[in-house]
């Protein structure tokens, strides 16, 4: 099972993070770890969610950005593994 690590920018929404975490368990993601916060003066989110598939990222990726509040979605390569459990 592949492990990933998301970074993504948001508007400071209260449903946003409802949304995310729908889509990746829609699309069959387990969720590993989530850090979030908020840049008060610019009103956008910074969330790093960790995930494990077997499905490509690229597939979670897409869908998140489809969202209407998301500015942006970048995949950390640097902390994506594969992990056996």
């Amino acid at each position: 099972m592949n492990q990933y690590q998301l970074n993504i920018k948001a508007d400071d929404k209260q449903v946003v993070l409802e949304r995310i975490l729908q889509v990746a368990r829609y699309r069959g993601f387990l969720i590993s770890g989530i850090t979030a916060s908020v840049n008060t003066g610019t009103n956008i989110g910074v969330i790093e969610l960790m995930v494990r598939s077997e499905r490509s990222i690229d597939l979670l990726v897409d869908q998140i950005n489809k969202l209407i509040d998301i500015k942006e979605v970048t995949v950390d390569n640097s902390a994506s593994q594969e992990c056996s459990a």
